[in-house]
């Protein structure tokens, strides 16, 4: 027995650093994948909140942070403390969260199945999810790493009975509510009611009710002081509160949504959605002989932790907590399954995913884009597909995918040099106060300026109270000029262009990076041209002042 503990904790470890080591390249560039929410929101949180002199409450735009906890925010002050404001700084806790989950999930399996736990591990690493979730600053990698590690420890309670490990539970789903609110107790409920069903635990529970009471008393003094005391300081809060939840639209289905939601579930964890969706047919399957359990209750806590999103508006990131039970589920299945369907759909999972990494990749070549590493991911495909076909172990082709990934998004993703700025920018600038106009752009200003830059918006009223005795420098797209200056004008602001660039920004998403009004014939012209130069949006920047202190605007 005490050797099996300390393999167990030997494969978590191994996974661990294997996840470390590729979601860390280029995590430390401009131009790794990023998205509005990390730029605008996650980065900029804690840097205002350092800038205040304050900890305990976010503050981002001049206001409080108020609709998600803090614990992120407060981990990212940590390290901008430690390390200085930096892109590493911001985003090395997504690197551990996306890690710690692929840990967590040869946990599980070593826990469930009592096998070796690493082709679970590395099938969480060679998801598209966690490939490009684990590179960024955001709020759901680091939720899925709490779930699931309470799922464990709440297993690891059920074998054994032991205090520690449900008091270890609630701590961890205490800390997944300081993350992103009550969702993560909504997806550990799922997975615990799912098992008591499936398990036929109800008594266990029952006749331990005075842990369960520790371990609630536990979870309570963790996830409620913070809510507690912003409801005290802010008397506004339970409104945001009310105003996030409104503006999910939870409580109605969406048309389109059941459909819609599936697909992103299954979306989240390719190349291996086909293996998943096969997992899930035999557990059903094999539900009706009651022959594999464990199976079907990684099947219920996929499809419970699925359901919820039906009546929510969200992105399908919202749902990367599922990523444990299908990664273990895919594991288990390949581990079981005999006869020629397995190795159809390895080879016809890893055939599609070598299809889109070519594509990728050919696209990258054609425009002359980080010709190295595309060589380098071209020799990867071929590698995976080698060992894929060659029927070796499928420990190695999952490692190969996750290797794969690791090339594409931290090596040849970057190249393409999508919210690159002009490397003396910030010399320019100086320590001159910053603004963004009617938009998030440049996505980067930010971090390169090391502090948050002001948002101006013209339908805000309180905006333009701020812009007018504003001294510094604003930063515009090229199609805002207009109105920007018919704006100052009014204001009585004194504006002098003091430059401009070209450059790709993610839009929304990190794969939406062209200007909005490019057509498909500027498409075929770039295409034609092997340049995707004409493609990139213009910024402008304006040296801002009030007329009040005009000398002749430095």
């Amino acid at each position: 027995m005490l050797r099996i503990e300390r393999f167990t904790r030997r494969e978590a470890l191994i996974v661990f650093g294997i996840g470390v080591l590729l979601l860390l390249p280029c995590i430390w560039c401009e131009t790794s994948i990023t998205g509005q929410d990390e730029y605008w929101l996650t980065f900029r949180t804690p840097m205002e909140t350092l800038e205040r002199g304050e900890w305990f409450t976010p503050w981002v735009n001049g206001e409080p942070r108020l609709k998600k906890p803090p614990l992120l925010y407060w981990a990212m002050l940590l390290s901008y403390q430690l390390l200085g404001i930096n892109l590493f700084a911001a985003r090395i806790w997504g690197v551990l969260a996306g890690a710690g989950l692929a840990a967590c999930s040869t946990l599980l399996y070593r826990e469930l199945f009592r096998k070796s736990g690493i082709l679970a591990g590395l099938i969480t690493l060679a998801t598209i999810s966690v490939s490009i979730e684990g590179r960024r600053a955001m709020l759901d990698l680091p939720l899925a790493f709490f779930t699931a590690i309470t799922v464990f420890f709440a297993i690891r309670w059920g074998k054994s009975g032991r205090l520690a490990w449900i008091l270890s539970a609630a701590l961890s789903l205490g800390l997944s509510f300081l993350v992103k609110g009550p969702v993560g107790m909504v997806l550990f409920g799922v997975a615990a009611v799912s098992a008591l069903f499936v398990f036929k635990r109800w008594r266990f529970l029952v006749s331990d009710w005075r842990q369960v009471l520790w371990a609630c008393i536990l979870l309570l003094a963790v996830s409620l002081p913070w809510p507690i005391i912003m409801a005290c300081l802010w008397p506004d809060f339970l409104k945001i509160v009310d105003s996030e939840v409104a503006a999910r639209g939870i409580g109605a289905v969406h048309v389109g949504s059941p459909f819609s939601t599936l697909g992103g579930a299954f979306g989240l964890v390719f190349p291996w959605s086909l293996i998943l969706l096969a997992a899930l047919l035999r557990s059903i399957h094999l539900a009706k002989n009651d022959s594999d359990r464990k199976a079907l209750w990684l099947s219920a806590w996929f499809f419970g932790c699925v359901i919820p999103f039906f009546f929510i508006r969200s992105f399908a990131r919202y749902m990367t907590p599922l990523i444990p039970a299908a990664a273990v589920l895919c594991a288990h299945w390949l581990d079981q399954a005999k006869g020629p369907w397995r190795t159809i759909l390895l080879n016809i999972s890893m055939s599609l995913m070598g299809l889109v990494a070519a594509a990728f990749c050919l696209f990258f070549l054609w425009f002359g884009k980080g010709i190295v590493m595309t060589a380098i991911s071209l020799s990867a495909v071929g590698l995976m597909l080698w060992l894929t076909f060659s029927k070796k172990d499928v420990r190695l082709a999952a490692g190969s995918a996750a290797l794969l990934l690791c090339l594409m998004m931290g090596g040849v993703y970057p190249s393409l040099g999508i919210n690159a700025m002009p490397d003396d920018l910030d010399e320019m600038i100086g320590s001159r106060p910053i603004a963004a106009f009617n938009s998030s752009q440049p996505s980067m200003l930010s971090m390169r300026m090391k502090r948050s830059a002001m948002q101006v918006r013209s339908f805000v009223e309180e905006d333009l109270k701020k812009l007018k005795n504003f001294d510094g420098v604003v930063f515009l797209r090229k199609s805002d000029a207009g109105v920007f200056e018919d704006m100052a004008e009014k204001l009585g602001m004194d504006t002098v262009k003091a430059g401009g660039f070209k450059t790709f920004y993610s839009r929304q998403a990190w794969i939406r990076f062209a200007r909005e009004d490019a057509t498909a014939a500027d498409w075929k012209a770039a295409l034609k041209n092997h340049s995707l130069e004409a493609l990139k949006p213009t910024i402008w920047y304006y040296r801002v002042r009030p007329q009040s202190l005009n000398p002749s605007i430095p």
